[in-house]
């Protein structure tokens, strides 16, 4: 029987995040601001996003 071994949730800083989106990194850093997108701050006052957030949000600007 195989054990799954628990993964890291994937993080990216807001370059990578606006890359995904489609959109630029000042773009990203207002939706976080307004809590369009969740993040985490961390110790040096830099955000993270989960890779899955920015997805659900992508997936929620591109829906047809």
């Amino acid at each position: 029987m195989a054990v799954a071994t628990p993964t890291k949730p994937q993080v990216l800083r807001r370059g990578q995040a606006a890359e995904r989106l489609g959109v630029h990194p000042n773009t990203v850093a207002s939706w976080y601001r307004q809590g369009f997108l969740k993040g985490v701050k961390m110790p040096g006052g830099e955000v993270r996003f989960r890779e899955a957030d920015v997805e659900v949000l992508r997936e929620q600007i591109y829906a047809e």
